[in-house]
This record gives structure tokens, C-alpha cells and sequence, in this order.
């Protein structure tokens, strides 16, 4: 007798599961923003110390970029997004039991080097979707973030209020678990004869190779990848750690009018993810317009901030601010992965794509460790909390200025790349 077969057909539900995947990782990765005064006042840790847990978060989630796509070929994108997936709850689950600054890193270490959600995803979106979707379908998958964005935003100040942050970390931590097993069930290709082939490993390492050397003589690439990593690193260092300190402890907002102001920044983008690359291909004609706007956006939010520091804010200004950041990173940042596919051989993309997704992260890790140490360096002074902040945001205000002179020197892709197609 047959048995039933679980696994769902349909490309939108397939993109819904790795929507779910992806967000619920997002959220792991961002949650200690909300958290920081929680976490900060529990293993009594200043500024700079904080710092350490998000960004060996950030530091594990650079680590595992290139490896992950490795891991996909070999045994498939959906047992390697399964795998992350438990793996990340039981790491979750684990964090809610540390006692100390030691173990609580070496727990977000290893909890961000199951987070890398997205390179699985895309395999496993490229497999099941119609190649004329693929492009909407990844920016759907994309800015999925947001929702894991919101998700550790006002949901998690409710359940923290009602179980703690340990009590809402753990929980959060099963549901993960829960989902991994729901994926790797949910995912299986249904049975149609098909066979798809799988690489070795040896294969993969000499692809790697060969488009490492590609990728590293190409200066379009390379100018692309100062933008990502600097607006997108300096993004990341934000929601996944100083935003949400910086809204109560700068500016003296509650945990829930903080909570509120991220979950709208994190919504407000959604908007525009499926109308800019319509502006970008049919109206504009451009990419790097796109790009360019992004980083003054974000210069100009974090110049702002800079030079208003000496002086709380109010929610409304703040969540605008928080807006103009997430609307540069969010709904253009895509952008990038499209250029990529437009100036990079066929060869080399899935190198350029892992390498390029690893310099914001690795950026993030630094940008948080210095944020931190100039916001504990100032406080120890004697200056105001909004004070020290302030100083700390010129630091971002200067990487976005070096994302605005790579966004100059670029070369627009859009017509390149359909002269290749």
C-alpha cells in the first residue's frame, strides 16, 4: 500500500516554508537588540563586552557562507536547511542556560554558524520554481528577513514580559527545532522519476578554486562588494545589537515603544522589495542608481544621528531614521545579487554570490565591536548616554560614505547582463 507522501507541490507553498526558514533564522540572529538591557544587566557586561555576544553571532554567520553552499551540493539544500534549522534551536536552547560572558559567546558563535539559511534556500528555490520566477520569487525569500526582524521586535518584548527573556529565548529555541524536522519533511521532492545529480566534494572545491580567481581579478565585483559590506555590514551591526540599546538607553524609549519602532521599520520596506526591481529594469534602466541612493540614505541617517547626539530624540524621528536605514538595505540592498548575476561568468556565481554575502556580516562583527567600545569609552568620561552613541554613529556614518564612493565608480549591469541572457 502506498504511503502518503507529506511534501507540498506547489512553488508557493515550497517559498513559504523557506520564507519561514530564513525569517526564523533571521530572528536569531537579531533578537539581542531587543534584549541588550535584559542580557547586559543579567551577566553584568558593559557596552564593549556586549558586543562580543552579537558580534561572534555575526562572526560565526561570515564563517559559514562558503561552506554552506559546499554542504548544499553534497547532500542537498534541504537536508543541509533542515539541519541548520535544529541545530539552531538546540544552540538557542542552549544560550537560555549560560551564566556567564565565556559561554554566552561561544553559544552565539556556534548558533551563527547554522544561520547561513538563505544559501540552501536559494538552491532548493532554483530546483523547484520555474526559471521565469526565480527572481521574484528570491526577493520575496529575501526580504523575509523582515519578518524575522519583526518577530524579535514587539512579539518577543510580549513573551519576554511574560516568561522572561530565557523563558522566551527557549521557547523560540523549540519552535526552531520543531520547524527543522517540518522542513525536512515538507521539502522532499515528490516522487516523479527525476534524478538529480549531486557533485562530489571534490568537484566543488575545484569550481571554488576556479571561480575564486575569477572573481579576485575583477574590479566590478570588488566595488560591489565594498558597498555590500559597508551598507549592509552596517545594517546588520544595528538591528542585530546597538539599534535597540540605543533606543532606550539613548533615548530613553521603552522596551515596548522600542519593540514598536523596530517592527515598523522592519515592515516598511516590504513595499517596495517587488516595485524596485521593476523601477530598476523598466523605468530607471539602472542598478547602480539604486545603489548610489541607497548609500546616501544611510549616510544621511547616520550624519543625523551623529550630529544630533548630544540630545534624546523623539519616537517619531527615530523610527524614521530606522526607516531610511532598513529602506536602503532591505529594499535595494537585492540590488547587489543582480549585478552580480549581470557582470559575473556562470562559472564563478555561486563563489561571487558566498563571498559577497560574507562581507556584511564580517563587517558587522567589527563595526559592533567598535560601536561598543566607543559608546563604553565615552560613558566612562562622563558623557550622556545619547552623547556616546552619538560619537559611536560616526564610525557608521563613515563606512556608509566609502559604500557611497564605490556606488560612483561602478558600472551599471542591467544591459549587460541581457546582452548575456
Amino acid at each position: 500500500m502506498a504511503g502518503i507522501s507529506l511534501s507540498v507541490r506547489s512553488p508557493l507553498a515550497v517559498l513559504s516554508l523557506l520564507c519561514a526558514g530564513y525569517a526564523v533564522s533571521f530572528f536569531h540572529r537579531v533578537c539581542p537588540a531587543v534584549l541588550s538591557v535584559d542580557l547586559m544587566r543579567d551577566f553584568s557586561l558593559d557596552a564593549a563586552s556586549f558586543s562580543l555576544i552579537s558580534s561572534s553571532t555575526m562572526l560565526g554567520y561570515a564563517l559559514t557562507q562558503i561552506p554552506s553552499g559546499m554542504l548544499a551540493d553534497v547532500i542537498g539544500g534541504r537536508k543541509t536547511l533542515a539541519l541548520y534549522q535544529v541545530l539552531a534551536g538546540l544552540l538557542c536552547m542552549a544560550f537560555t542556560f549560560c551564566d556567564g560572558l565565556a559561554s554566552a559567546v561561544s553559544c552565539r558563535f556556534l548558533l551563527g554558524l547554522t544561520l547561513a539559511a538563505n544559501i540552501p534556500a536559494y538552491k532548493i528555490l532554483a530546483l523547484r520554481v520555474p526559471s521565469r520566477d526565480y527572481a521574484r520569487y528570491s526577493a520575496v525569500l529575501t526580504c523575509s528577513d523582515a519578518v524575522g526582524t519583526l518577530m524579535a521586535a514587539s512579539p518577543l518584548v510580549a513573551l519576554t514580559g511574560l516568561a522572561g527573556w530565557r523563558g522566551a529565548l527557549f521557547m523560540a529555541g523549540a519552535f526552531t527545532v520543531l520547524l527543522g524536522f517540518a522542513l525536512l519533511i515538507l521539502l522532499r521532492r515528490p516522487s516523479v522519476g527525476e534524478a538529480v545529480r549531486i557533485p562530489s566534494i571534490r568537484e566543488n572545491v575545484r569550481s571554488l578554486k576556479e571561480g575564486a580567481g575569477v572573481v579576485l581579478r575583477m574590479k566590478q565585483f570588488w566595488l560591489i562588494f565594498l558597498w555590500f559590506m559597508f551598507v549592509i555590514g552596517n545594517m546588520f551591526a544595528l538591528v542585530t545589537m546597538w539599534w535597540g540599546g540605543y533606543l532606550m538607553q539613548a533615548n530613553g524609549l521603552s522596551r515596548e515603544a522600542a519593540g514598536l519602532s523596530i517592527s515598523i521599520m522592519s515592515l516598511g520596506p516590504l513595499p517596495l522589495v517587488l516595485v524596485v526591481p521593476w523601477l530598476s529594469d523598466n523605468v530607471f534602466r539602472s542598478r547602480r542608481a539604486f545603489l548610489l541612493a541607497a548609500a546616501l540614505l544611510e549616510s544621511a541617517a547616520f550624519g543625523f544621528i551623529w550630529l544630533n547626539g548630544d540630545s534624546p530624540l523623539p519616537f517619531a524621528a527615530l523610527t524614521a531614521l530606522g526607516l531610511m536605514v532598513t529602506v536602503s538595505t532591505n529594499a535595494l540592498g537585492t540590488l547587489c545579487f543582480t549585478m552580480v548575476k549581470e557582470c559575473v561568468p556562470v562559472s564563478a556565481l555561486a563563489s561571487a554570490c558566498g563571498l559577497l554575502n560574507a562581507s556584511g556580516p564580517v563587517m558587522a562583527a567589527v563595526v559592533q565591536s567598535v560601536f561598543g567600545a566607543v559608546v563604553a569609552w565615552r560613558t566612562a568620561e562622563g558623557c550622556s548616554n545619547a552623547a556616546a552613541y552619538g560619537d559611536a554613529f560616526a564610525f557608521l556614518f563613515a563606512g556608509s560614505l566609502v559604500a557611497v564612493g564605490a556606488a560612483l565608480f561602478m558600472k551599471d549591469t542591467l544591459d549587460r547582463g541581457r546582452d548575456r541572457d
